[in-house]
């Protein structure tokens, strides 16, 4: 049956009181007249505010409430002054990404506090929202023991990547996508900066770093095991082919996952070359959009010793910007990846295939049996021959996500859902999901793992069948419908599942989420005094 709801701890029961009462706080805490220029807040004294005395782990927990709180659309957040109170120098981790643009001058004081108050800081997260207010990234300094720190969309310069590597010697993760960094900003990261323990850099779409930045990061950053550029690949490539054109011995890289991206320029034969230099990859993610991959390149995986993760995505290729035609790359196919399969399959834990594969769904099952987690969005399915009689399954399978997948078959479909372990399930615009078929998969195994069920546009399912899964008998945790609420799920049955609600009387630890375009609606939360009122969300 679903967890009931524990009885909350004194703890939860404070964090509650809390944040219903931030204005509370505020003025209790409201800085002291300044003295020389500094606000009370601004000011290391002892006592003057009581949230300096809370453990991190209850901090960081409050902020993260403060967070849900003060959700609104697109699950941006907004920004209150009790979040001032929360700057202390026990915060750990300070997320400002998805804030309301509005809140501008919020963000500044946020991030000025921080930078005096919150020195420990080991995790900064900002994003498009916040690249506005981050100025000349003034406060990098302050953060000496920043261990990740995500300044992507942040339009981050060379500047910036000085000040992180005179200042930030213990960063593990650093993230600057699309950022205007040049190879000098490379330079004064790591070869002249002292920033040398980065394990994963992110400069997906720097258009202005090229190969020789890319090489002074793998030469200057001997823990490397995450390199992302479009770049990489012809980077590696040109130094395997300098080594051996002075017959000198390839050097060998620390990366354990190779990224191919979506604007990376390939050059035939580079993919072979990258991955001698990277004997120790164990994922693999390619999501080319440009013509040049083929299936025998794939082939050059082999001599990898083992590979855990393998994900593709389809290359497409934009023919007109005008009218927005595409033409599908057919030089990549799954028949290339079954050698992948046939010598990594046992290993494998985590399979996704993108944007048009036409996949052998029981090749899959018979070549991996151990798989955790498969993602098909916008396949097609096919069966061979020789798979047609015994349909075996994947016992392991705990995560399931099928996205557009119209043209996959009922018998396919069938043999996926049939895998016992299932505890994560995510579908959307399948009309072959039927209740037949899940009546079908119920004879077999019940659902019994099943925790999370998230389901979009599939309008053959109606009311009775996601009643099912609201019974005692099942572990679930959530539910989330999005609907058109013209087929199979109506506005009659979202505003009957709110009234009744019998999940909140009977204090199961559970959501059931109407997911509309702009924002999730929990279901028992609502007050809707007529079924008309459903669409004014």
């Amino acid at each position: 049956m679903p967890q009931l709801k524990s009885v909350k701890f004194l703890t939860e029961i404070c964090m509650d009181f809390i944040l219903e009462n931030q204005d509370f706080y505020c003025k209790r805490y409201t800085p002291r007249d300044s003295t020389d220029g500094v606000d009370a807040l601004d000011s290391d004294e002892p006592a003057v505010n009581s949230f300096d005395h809370l453990p991190t782990e209850l901090i960081e927990e409050l902020i993260r409430r403060l967070r849900v709180k003060e959700a609104r659309v697109f699950r941006r957040y907004k920004i209150t002054p009790f979040l001032t109170l929360l700057m202390t120098p026990r915060l750990r981790t300070l997320d400002l990404t998805l804030i309301f643009e509005s809140a501008g001058n919020d963000i500044s004081d946020i991030l000025h506090l921080a930078s005096i108050r919150s020195l420990n800081l080991e995790t900064l997260l900002l994003d498009i929202t916040t690249r506005r207010y981050v100025g000349d990234f003034y406060f990098i300094p302050k953060f000496r023991k920043l261990r990740i720190l995500d300044i992507s969309f942040c339009q981050a310069g060379d500047d910036c990547l000085n000040l992180i590597g005179k200042h930030c010697l213990e960063l593990r993760e650093l993230l600057v996508q699309l950022g205007q960094v040049t190879d000098d900003g490379i330079r004064k990261l790591c070869v002249v900066g002292k920033c040398k323990s980065i394990c994963k850099l992110d400069l997906a779409r720097c258009s202005k770093i090229t190969t020789k930045g890319i090489q002074m990061a793998l030469d200057n950053l001997p823990q490397l095991s995450v390199l992302c550029h479009e770049s990489l690949l012809e980077c590696l490539a040109e130094i395997a082919q300098s080594a051996i054109d002075q017959k000198l011995s390839l050097p060998k890289y620390s990366l354990s996952a190779l990224y191919i991206l979506h604007d990376t320029i390939y050059k035939t034969g580079s993919l072979r070359q990258s991955v001698l230099l990277c004997p120790n990859v164990t994922e693999v993610y390619l999501s080319m959009w440009r013509e040049g991959l083929k299936d025998t390149d794939l082939l050059s995986l082999l001599s990898l010793e083992k590979l855990y993760t393998i994900e593709i995505t389809h290359a497409a290729v934009i023919e007109s910007s005008l009218v927005r035609t595409f033409r599908f790359d057919r030089d990549l196919s799954f028949e290339g990846v079954v050698p992948l399969l046939k010598n990594f399959g046992y290993s494998l834990k985590s399979l996704k295939f993108g944007h048009l594969f036409v996949v052998d769904i029981p090749v899959i099952i018979e070549l991996c049996p151990n798989l955790e987690s498969l993602f098909f969005d916008r396949c097609k399915s096919t069966q061979s021959t020789r798979t047609e009689v015994k349909r075996p399954r994947l016992q392991k399978l705990k995560k399931l996500i099928l996205r557009r997948c119209h043209a996959i078959s009922l018998d396919n479909l069938l043999t996926l859902l049939s895998s016992p372990s299932l505890s994560h399930i995510i579908i959307s615009t399948c009309d072959i999901l039927t209740e037949n078929v899940l009546q079908r998969v119920v004879n077999l195994h019940g659902f019994r793992n099943l925790e999370y069920l998230h389901l979009s546009n599939c309008n053959s399912l109606t009311k009775n069948w996601i009643d099912f899964f609201l019974k005692e008998c099942n572990p679930m945790r959530e539910i989330t419908v999005f609907t058109n609420l013209t087929y199979g799920i109506t506005r009659e049955d979202i505003f009957d599942w709110n009234n009744n609600a019998f999940w909140i009387k009977k204090n199961w630890q559970f959501n059931f989420i109407y997911k509309r375009i702009l924002k999730n609606v929990y279901l028992g939360e609502q007050v809707w005094g007529r079924i008309g009122e459903i669409t004014d969300l």
